[in-house]
């Protein structure tokens, strides 16, 4: 797995980044729709996006 990491690292970072940029969109249009499912799915999505980011970025 860690290979995958060196291999993959810039792209990644970038996919992360971009993430991070999207993700808060979709929260909002979950919670616009009252959908539990979609934030607690979106919320999930965020904080493992964050510690990916923490741990590797």
């Amino acid at each position: 797995m860690n290979d995958f990491f060196k291999k993959y690292n810039t792209t990644l970072k970038s996919m992360s980044l971009i993430l991070m940029i999207a993700i808060p969109f979709f929260l909002y249009q979950g919670a616009m729709q009252d959908s539990d499912f979609q934030i607690n799915l979106f919320l999930g999505l965020m904080v493992a996006n964050m510690l990916f980011i923490l741990k590797k970025g």
